[in-house]
């Protein structure tokens, strides 16, 4: 813009300056030539004045008073004076000796005189080596011409006197385009300054600046687009602001949604993607965005899902699975989105992550068989001692009474698995609020230890409690009773004769309780640790039976640590025994279990 003012102004310069030229050269010929005829006029009286006293005095016949005459008069005038006869001949001349001087009958100023009365021209002189004016004047007597008298000037009188006046002209034209500049920068400045700021605002709202305002007082059509310009940019920026506004709140919406989102455009690349999909994906947006979606995805069924969408426009579902960056069974939803003519210009691709739901319903199905099979077996040896006894051997006293005994055990064996379910059941659905109290976890293991004591000493296997310390936390006494009893139950189940079970506490902070049970049984294969906790999972199957277990301590154990807020884990090597750590808060922030 600023070339535009310069432009501008110039041009205005350019325009003036040509026209005070023109102005210049008019006034400057108008001023030589009203001069020139000024200085012509005075001569032609001069000269007639002349011719007068020439006449009056007689002088024609008398060279030497003619000569000296003119001399004075040309002192007087300032001016050359050149007497000649009629046929020509110079008889008197200021500048030079007359009998030195060529006939002059053939100078144009002395013909037009002897035709019209008067003559006058400027040329160059031969004599003199520059340029004259001359003025002649025929010397009349009684209508007969006797002579000429011409009176002449050196011109570069006259141009000295024109330059001087073009040199005044010259001067009055710099000044007048001097104050012609001045007002002409003043005029293109405030034609040209609305104009630049309204350039800068438009070019501030290409630029997404819209609280930018043009600030001008111009009127007419300047003023008018100011305005238009400065309601756009307000419009705009009310626009822009929703759009924001809705922007966040669709990338807040897409960023807390818990199923994947991806937007591929008709072109096959992918404009969109949220944290979900992501984290389903194994891929950063950053680095997804604009790519093909066969370049970053690593499930060629997802892949084949989107191409067909986009080639049929059909809505799709259908479950994939993903194997990178983690294992998962994923529901898709494809559905392509259409412009005004219905053509296909991308689509849009829901990922919801059922992996969980598949396992739990994996979870339930194997529930369901386990405790089928675990219900089956102590109902089959009820139903076959009953249908023996029924058949004759209640008249044995010794036989029946045995298998009155088996199927005594056997239905203590049913109530507690059924007893177990029930709790497990209540744990998982929070039912079981927890009696929170001041517990001394010292004294709580020695009251548990008490009851398995005869167990223990049966098998010779030696029990180590913690040191003599009080340590105490918020719980619920009897579930904490419970987790004791049944990892120290286990500890003496899958531990040799002559083993030894170590029961240590300690706090590792002051919000925290570690609590350590460790034996020296048989351990855990490494492969079958991860799965311990879960529900009739049995690393001996055959001996977990005999031994009476129900296949659910631990995952009752497992949750009713965590409805204390804590934290169960397990070491173990295979011959060398198993470790079990818990760590429990010393202060429960909720009664119920979490």
């Amino acid at each position: 813009m600023q070339k535009f003012r310069i432009r501008l102004n110039f041009l205005f310069l350019l325009i003036i300056g040509i026209l005070l030229l023109l102005l210049g050269l008019y006034f400057a010929k108008m001023l030589q030539t009203i001069y020139i005829d000024v200085l012509e006029d005075r001569l032609m009286k001069e000269a007639r004045i002349i011719s007068d006293d020439v006449l009056y005095g007689n002088l024609m016949e008398k060279p030497d008073a003619l000569q000296q005459r003119m001399e004075r008069f040309s002192r007087e005038i300032g001016a050359r004076i050149t007497v000649t006869d009629r046929a020509g001949k110079v008889t008197s001349d200021t500048e030079h000796d007359p009998k030195t001087l060529p006939n002059h009958a053939n100078r144009p100023e002395i013909r037009a005189a002897l035709e019209s009365g008067a003559g006058q021209s400027i040329r160059y002189s031969a004599t003199l080596n520059y340029d004259m004016l001359y003025v002649a004047v025929p010397l009349k007597k009684e209508q007969n011409i006797e002579g000429i008298v011409r009176v002449s000037i050196k011109i570069t009188r006259v141009q000295e006197t024109v330059r001087n006046l073009w040199v005044s002209l010259v001067g009055v034209l710099v000044l007048t385009l001097v104050v012609f500049g001045f007002i002409s920068t003043r005029i293109t400045k405030s034609i040209t300054q609305p104009i630049e700021e309204i350039t800068h605002v438009a070019r501030g709202i290409t630029h997404k600046k819209f609280k930018n305002r043009i600030r001008t007082n111009a009127k007419g059509e300047i003023g008018q687009l100011a305005q238009a310009i400065n309601f756009m940019a307000l419009s705009l920026e009310q626009q822009m602001s929703a759009i924001q506004e809705n922007e966040k709140r669709l990338e807040s919406i897409l960023n807390n949604m818990f199923s994947g989102m991806i937007l591929v455009s008709d072109s096959r690349r992918i404009v969109m993607m949220n944290a979900a999909a992501e984290q389903l994906l194994g891929y950063e947006a950053k680095d997804s965005l604009g790519h093909i979606h066969t370049e970053i995805g690593k499930s060629s069924g997802l892949s084949q899902l989107i191409d067909r969408c986009l080639e049929t426009g059909e809505k799709i579902r259908e479950e994939i699975h993903v194997y990178y960056p983690e294992e998962h069974i994923i529901d898709a939803n494809l559905g392509a989105y259409t412009n005004e003519e219905g053509e296909i210009k991308g689509i849009i691709v829901l990922l919801h992550d059922i992996t969980a739901i598949r396992r739990l319903e994996k979870m339930r199905s194997e529930f369901v068989a386990n405790v089928s099979h675990e219900l089956k077996t102590p109902i089959t040896s009820i139903k076959g001692f009953t249908e023996t006894l029924l058949d004759g051997a209640l008249e044995d006293p010794e036989i029946s009474r045995s298998f009155l005994e088996i199927i005594n055990e056997e239905s203590d064996r049913l109530n507690r698995l059924i007893t177990d379910i029930l709790d497990l059941s209540k744990i998982e659905q929070k039912k079981m609020p927890l009696k929170v109290e001041e517990i001394d976890l010292s004294q709580l293991i020695k009251e548990t230890i008490r009851i398995v004591r005869e167990e223990a000493r049966a098998k010779n296997i030696a029990i180590y409690l913690p040191a003599e310390k009080d340590i105490t936390l918020e719980g619920d006494r009897d579930r904490m009773q419970q987790i004791v009893l049944n990892l120290v139950s286990n500890a003496i189940h899958y531990t040799p004769d002559n083993g030894e079970v170590t029961i240590t506490l300690r706090e590792p902070d002051e919000k925290s309780v570690e609590m350590v049970i460790a034996d020296t049984g048989i351990g855990i294969p490494a492969e079958h640790l991860p799965r311990i906790f879960e529900r009739f999972y049995r690393v001996d199957k055959a001996r977990s039976r005999e031994s009476g277990g129900t296949g659910l301590g631990l995952a009752i154990v497992k949750h009713l640590i965590e409805s204390h807020h804590g934290m169960i884990h397990v070491e173990s090597e295979e011959g060398r025994g198993t470790t079990f750590k818990i760590i429990l808060p010393k202060y429960q922030t909720s009664r119920f279990p979490a």
